[in-house]
């Protein structure tokens, strides 16, 4: 039986510690069963020009202020431009409280060859950090609609372990993206890869902050939907299947990879699983996203839109290139 804490209430930080201390004493067993003396937090920090998108400070110092005192090193990060050009960007100003922490876009640990799958039979080899191995590791999320996988939260939240050709967990090149039939052809291999990478980086400790998710276009270009909830457990599968449920998403394709769950709630703040389930705003392309069926028109001029809306990326793109 997979435990899953709940806690609802109006503070994002109280949700948290809450939703920590329902469950403390599996996590300090947890932790005393690994024999790690290094906390590995990897958040979400996929844009730090949207702020909603990612991972909130608050919900950083509130995992700080719980686990800061039981580690001997701490380790932050997230391999995006969050860190691997600002340093941490926003996240910085919680070095005044927390000292001994450091911030880290992961390239610099060990690492493994992950090896993806793409649509005509090539492989793509990645590379995929092993930190959360050596570690004791926290995947700190959000709940967010997504353009591929419809849902993301704690364990989509580890793709950004892979530090090499990440982007062949879609098994398609970028370009390919905008025809929807090799898009839809490609969904079995994209869940797989997606699949195997939650595989190999497995966090020891999910904790979702769902005082606000993403709804509509996410992950990064939707809008802001309230929840006011935190969920914690040692097991991500059975936190994410649930809290997939409880924003409204009836099937995510590779959640369904998984063997299903038998899960026990520890709530507090509520009553019913009813009082907190909301229905997110779908993704417009979901239906693109589930099915296996290529009868689809023929491009999807969206992701280049959704492109322009962040010159700053684009200039980025830009720059590797002529690195290259």
């Amino acid at each position: 039986m997979s435990k899953v804490a709940i806690a609802n209430g109006e503070n994002r930080k109280e949700n948290i510690i809450k939703a920590i201390n329902l469950i403390k004493k599996d996590i300090g067993s947890a932790i005393k069963t690994k024999k790690k003396d290094t906390l590995f937090i990897k958040i979400n920090a996929i844009d730090i020009n949207i702020p909603l998108a990612c991972t909130h400070v608050e919900a950083l110092d509130a995992v700080l202020e719980v686990f800061y005192d039981k580690f001997k090193e701490i380790i932050i990060g997230d391999n995006s431009f969050a860190f691997t050009k600002y340093n941490g960007g926003p996240y910085r100003k919680i070095l005044n409280k927390y000292k001994k922490i450091k911030f880290s876009d992961l390239s610099e640990f060990d690492s493994e060859k992950v090896f993806f799958e793409k649509i005509n039979a090539e492989k793509i080899i990645g590379e995929i950090s092993i930190l959360q191995k050596k570690t004791f590791s926290i995947s700190l999320a959000l709940p967010k609609t997504h353009d591929t996988f419809v849902y993301t939260g704690c364990l989509k939240n580890m793709v950004g372990c892979v530090i090499k050709n990440r982007s062949g967990i879609h098994a398609l090149n970028r370009y390919e993206r905008l025809f929807l039939r090799r898009f839809i052809e490609s969904n079995k291999a994209k869940w797989n890869n997606l699949f195997k990478v939650i595989e190999e980086t497995r966090p020891d400790l999910c904790i979702l902050d769902g005082y606000y998710g993403m709804e509509g276009d996410g992950p990064l270009l939707g809008s802001k939907v309230k929840l006011g909830i935190a969920m914690c457990s040692l097991d991500g599968v059975a936190l994410d299947k649930l809290a997939a449920k409880i924003c409204g998403f009836d099937y995510v394709p590779y959640l369904e990879l998984f063997p299903p769950k038998n899960i026990e709630i520890i709530k507090e703040g509520f009553e019913d699983i009813k009082e907190i389930n909301r229905r997110f705003k779908q993704h417009y392309n979901l239906k693109h996203q589930i099915t296996m069926n290529s009868s689809a028109p023929f491009l999807d001029l969206m992701p280049v839109f959704s492109e322009l809306k962040r010159p700053y990326r684009i200039k980025d793109r830009i720059m590797e290139m002529i690195r290259k």
